[in-house]
C-alpha cells in the first residue's frame, strides 16, 4: 500500500506558516522535495536569514570572504526570483559576526523590503546609519523596526519622517536630535528600546499609546520639565540611579512591572548627587503590581528613600537581587509599604549575611504582611551558608497561623553539594517545630 503525503495536500496558506519558522536557506531548499514544494518558497512572506548558518559551514570551507559573498548572493537571488508579493517580516540575523560581509549589500536588502511594504523590518546589524535608505522613515506599511548599528558615526538624520502605523521601534546609538525626529511622527508607538544612546531626552514627546519603555545604557539630557507615560505598562531599566533621576518620569499610573538595574556610582561628598533626593523614582513605581531591583545601589535606594514615598497598594511581588547586604530594616520597611504583598525574592551573598540588624523589626512586620506567603532566596554561592538565614527566618515567622513557603533557588553553578543529610535534617526539623513553614528548593540549570 502506498503511502499518502498528507503534507503536501494542506493549503498553501498551511505550508507558508510552517515554512514561516525556517531560515531561509532552509526554506528554498524544500523546492527539491516535490513538484508541489518546487515554488512555494518563492511565495513566502516572512524572511529569516540568519548568517550564523556560516559558523558551521565554515568547518568545511577555508575561504571565509568566499563563504560570505556566497551567501549574500543567494540572499539577492532569493529576492530576485520571490513572487511580486508583499512581505511580511524581513530579518537578518548576525550579519557582522563576519566582517568581510558586504555592507553595501544592507541598502538594497533594506529597500526591497520597503518597496514591497514590510510590516516587521529587524536587521542586527548594520554597519552605520548611512546604509539605511531614507525611504525607511517614511514607510507607510512599517509596523515593526528593529535595528543595531555596529558604528553611529556619522550620524546620519533623516530629511523627513512619516511613520503612522509604528508600534514598535528599537534603536541603539542614536542621539537626541536623531531620536526627536523620528518619536514625533509615530503616533501609534507602543514599544520603545533604546541601548547605547547619547544625550536622549524623552520630554516633550507624546506617547499616550506607549506602553513597553526599555532604556538600556543611555545617557540622558538633564533638563527641566517632566517625562508623562500614562499608557505605559512595562518599565525596564539599566543604568545609573541619576540617569534614571535625570528622565524626569513623573508617574505611570498604568505601570504593572518594571525592572530596574542600577550600576554603582562614585560620588564626592561636595557632588550634588552624593545627597540627592532619589524617592521621585519610588514614586514613579508606587502603582507597579512586580518589581525587580539589581545592584547595590538598589540598598541604598530602598533603606534611605522609600520612607518618602507613599504606599505601594498593587505591589504583589518584590525581587532585591545583587544588593551587599539587605538590612533586615530596609526589608521591613519594604514590607510596611507594600501591605498586600505576597512574594519576595532576595539573592544570598555568601560572604555577607543576608538579613542583619533588629530582628525584632522584621519579625513584627511578618506577622503583620497577613498576604505575605513566601519568600524566595537565589543562591549564587555556596548553599550550605543559608541554614543560619533559614533558621533566622524560621524564628522571624514564628507565631503565623497561616501557610508560609521558603524556596531555595540553587543554580547549577552553585559551589557545594546540591542537597545533602544536613538540609533535609533542617527541613525535618522545621516540619517539627513550625509546621506551618514548608521548605522547598528548586535547581536552575
Amino acid at each position: 500500500m502506498a503511502s499518502t503525503d498528507w503534507i503536501s495536500e494542506l493549503p498553501d496558506s498551511m505550508l507558508h506558516h510552517i515554512m514561516s519558522f525556517m531560515k531561509a536557506r532552509a526554506a528554498v531548499r524544500t523546492c527539491v522535495l516535490s513538484k508541489r514544494w518546487r515554488r512555494l518558497w518563492a511565495s513566502l512572506q516572512r524572511l529569516h536569514f540568519d548568517f550564523a548558518e556560516l559558523e558551521i559551514i565554515q568547518k568545511l570551507c577555508w575561504n571565509r570572504k568566499e563563504l560570505v559573498r556566497i551567501y549574500s548572493e543567494f540572499i539577492s537571488r532569493m529576492l530576485q526570483e520571490r513572487e511580486s508579493i508583499d512581505v511580511h517580516t524581513f530579518d537578518v540575523q548576525n550579519f557582522y559576526k563576519f566582517p568581510d560581509a558586504d555592507d553595501e549589500r544592507e541598502w538594497e536588502w533594506i529597500s526591497y523590503a520597503v518597496n514591497h511594504k514590510a510590516r516587521v523590518i529587524h536587521f542586527a546589524t548594520i554597519y552605520e546609519w548611512g546604509n539605511l535608505p531614507q525611504s525607511i522613515y517614511t514607510c507607510s506599511s512599517l509596523e515593526e523596526l528593529h535595528v543595531f548599528v555596529e558604528d553611529p558615526y556619522p550620524m546620519i538624520h533623516p530629511s523627513s519622517v512619516s511613520l503612522p502605523r509604528l508600534r514598535s521601534l528599537d534603536l541603539s546609538c542614536v542621539d537626541h536630535h536623531f531620536l526627536k525626529l523620528i518619536l514625533v511622527q509615530c503616533p501609534a508607538l507602543e514599544s520603545l528600546d533604546l541601548a547605547y544612546c547619547s544625550g536622549i531626552d524623552l520630554r516633550g514627546i507624546p506617547f499616550q499609546k506607549l506602553r513597553k519603555l526599555t532604556v538600556s545604557c543611555c545617557t540622558v539630557l538633564s533638563a527641566a520639565g517632566k517625562l508623562s507615560l500614562p499608557s505605559l505598562e512595562s518599565f525596564y531599566f539599566e543604568g545609573s540611579m541619576s540617569t534614571l533621576r535625570d528622565m524626569g518620569i513623573e508617574s505611570m499610573p498604568s505601570l504593572t512591572y518594571a525592572y530596574a538595574y542600577f550600576y554603582e556610582e562614585v560620588y564626592e561628598e561636595t557632588d550634588a548627587s552624593f545627597n540627592n533626593d532619589n524617592s521621585k523614582i519610588l514614586n514613579a513605581l508606587t502603582n507597579a503590581s512586580k518589581l525587580e531591583f539589581y545592584g547595590f545601589e538598589a540598598a541604598d535606594l530602598l533603606h534611605k528613600d522609600l520612607q518618602k514615598c507613599p504606599t505601594f497598594f498593587n505591589l504583589a511581588e518584590l525581587s532585591i537581587n545583587g544588593c551587599a547586604t539587605c538590612h533586615s530594616d530596609m526589608i521591613a520597611r519594604m514590607l510596611e509599604s507594600s501591605p498586600y504583598l505576597q512574594k519576595l525574592t532576595i539573592s544570598h551573598n555568601e560572604s555577607h549575611k543576608v538579613l542583619h540588624g533588629e530582628r525584632t523589626a522584621i519579625k513584627g512586620v511578618f506577622l503583620k504582611s497577613m498576604y505575605l506567603d513566601t519568600i524566595e532566596i537565589k543562591v549564587w554561592r555556596d548553599y550550605s551558608t543559608l541554614k543560619p538565614l533559614i533558621e533566622e527566618l524560621a524564628d522571624s515567622l514564628e507565631g503565623r497561623s497561616k501557610l508560609f513557603k521558603i524556596i531555595l533557588i540553587i543554580h547549577k553553578y552553585a559551589d557545594g553539594p546540591i542537597i545533602d543529610e544536613d538540609f533535609n535534617t533542617l527541613c525535618s526539623s522545621l516540619a517539627q517545630q513550625n509546621p506551618q513553614i514548608k521548605l522547598s528548593y528548586k535547581l536552575i540549570t
